[in-house]
């Protein structure tokens, strides 16, 4: 145990004061003696001295005394140095130089006692054997403040090597992304996953850019609310999003309510409240292909400079990984669509009707074929051109569309035929089905863009599994067969296959 006198040397002071300013001291202490030795450096002139007894401030996590005697302290006098007596409990000791590195971040902690075993307390500049001489005292700060400031950089240095390594994986993980997922949901939902590692938020989204309607679409929202965003379509620079995608720059809104870019009326639909955004464009070979919202940091902190950063650099490979999607996506439909109606085309009816046979005889469930051939299209072309006529296919193409359900398959056969393959439907099913189509197509009046309204029918002939075969083949042959009864019989009606023609 180190014995303290009472007082120290008369050592000169005023040699001191020619190096050093009067440092403000405080002491956190267990025993009278030590404030008695330090007191000597007081009356000395050497420091500015503030005692304040250990135990009053002792108790894990500051709570009851311990928390009082923290919240009344002076926080408002800055210290130039702090000096912790080192006590047994050590589990105390660190309780209290971790609180005191919370609140004064920027002051060096001195312990007065010996580390003991491995490095002692984390946050601690020195430690003092003994009570410092007058003279000693300007270099012991100033190796304190040295030590305090050369930990501090360590420890920033750190944590922002832990942070780069972190974003390089996320960058490496982006990547490899963008080279094995092909389906932009996918894509989207993996690159987010990433993103929020870094930015945490309540919710996000990725917004795709429409270039024929100069709108944009919400591709993917999640978080409180995200399902609603669905249908929702913005207007190229409407809202902050709107404004991102036009002017390709981001954007950082740390308070909604005063930036007149943003549209609550958003807010409004979904009932979800945003505070602050964070956006970025999604930018790919040069061009703006979306934009991504990050909505509301937690607990209510700011998005800062930093986070906007290090968006940036990881929408970057985002974007291309997002867009190779979208251009795979798009080839492949090409693949499957026809050009002109933008249905499924006959190569990909014969796959999916297979694919539906197959499942309809595990699951021993009914599937029906609808085949329909325009009467009198031949006309359209005659009186007004190939034109027109491609216009009609397009709006007949659109009218199948909504006339059906969404897992129904419509495809154009062949020039002005049409399949459309309804799984989980019976033949009667169908002919309910293909009457309501054949009177959608008789109320629409065609070409009404060109300033004409043509009137068409068609005639319909329809077949089911297992009633009238088990190959696609043989579906459509017998619903085509039933296709040319209703023509031979006058057209513009419904055949079942094997059943007489019905209007």
């Amino acid at each position: 145990m180190v014995e303290l006198p009472d007082r120290l040397p008369a050592d000169s002071v005023e040699t001191a004061r020619r190096h050093l300013t009067v440092p403000r001291l405080a002491l956190f202490h267990s025993s009278p003696e030590l404030v008695r030795s330090f007191d000597s450096l007081r009356a000395m002139g050497a420091v500015e001295l503030a005692a304040f007894e250990l135990a009053e401030f002792a108790g894990a996590g500051g709570g009851g005394t311990g928390k009082r005697a923290r919240r009344g302290w002076k926080k408002g006098k800055r210290f130039q140095v702090v000096v912790v007596e080192q006590v047994s409990e050590a589990g105390q000791f660190q309780d209290l130089i971790g609180w005191l590195r919370r609140v004064i971040p920027d002051t060096p902690i001195l312990a007065y006692g010996s580390p003991g075993e491995g490095k002692g307390p984390a946050g601690i500049s020195m430690y003092l054997g003994q009570i410092p001489t007058v003279e000693a005292l300007p270099s012991i700060l100033h190796d304190a403040e040295r030590n305090h400031r050369l930990a501090r950089k360590s420890s920033l240095l750190s944590l922002r090597l832990r942070e780069t390594s972190k974003r390089l994986q996320v960058l490496s993980e982006i990547v490899a992304t963008a080279n094995s997922v092909l389906e932009p949901r996918r894509v989207v939902s993996v690159i987010m996953s990433h993103i929020q590692q870094l930015i945490p938020s309540e919710a996000w989204s990725i917004l795709l850019v429409d270039e024929s309607k100069r709108e944009l679409t919400f591709e993917m929202a999640l978080g409180e609310k995200g399902e609603d965003f669905s249908h929702i379509r913005l207007k190229i620079g409407e809202g902050i999003a709107g404004w991102v995608a036009q002017t390709g720059k981001p954007a950082i809104v740390n308070d909604v309510t005063n930036d007149p870019r943003f549209q609550g009326r958003y807010d409004a639909q979904t009932q979800f409240r945003t505070r602050s955004i964070l956006c970025a464009p999604l930018v790919s070979r040069g061009s703006t292909i979306g934009v991504v919202e990050i909505l509301n940091r937690p607990s209510g902190s700011r998005f800062t400079k930093r986070d906007l950063n290090l968006l940036l650099t990881l929408v970057e490979p985002a974007a291309i990984a997002l867009e190779n999607a979208l251009l795979f996506q798009k080839t492949e439909k090409l693949a499957i669509t026809d050009d002109l109606t933008k249905l499924y085309n006959s190569h990909y009816l014969n796959i999916c009707l297979g694919k539906e046979i197959d499942r309809a005889s595990q699951e021993q469930t009914s599937l029906a074929l609808i085949f329909l051939d325009l009467d009198g299209f031949k006309s359209v072309n005659d009186q007004h051109g190939h034109l027109c006529g491609s216009r009609t296919l397009f709006e007949v193409g659109d009218i199948l569309r909504r006339s059906v359900r969404e897992e129904d398959i419509v495809s154009r056969y062949g020039g002005d035929e049409f399949v459309v393959v309804l799984p989980n439907t019976d033949g009667k099913g169908a002919v309910s089905i293909a009457r309501r189509i054949r009177q959608g197509l008789k109320e629409h009046a065609f070409l009404g863009e060109f300033d004409l309204a043509v009137h068409l029918s068609a005639s319909f002939g329809i077949s089911s599994y297992p009633e009238h075969g088990s190959t696609p083949e043989d579906l459509i042959q017998k619903a085509d067969q039933a296709m040319y009864s209703v023509k031979e019989s006058g057209k513009d009606a419904v055949a079942l296959a094997g059943n007489r023609t019905e209007p």
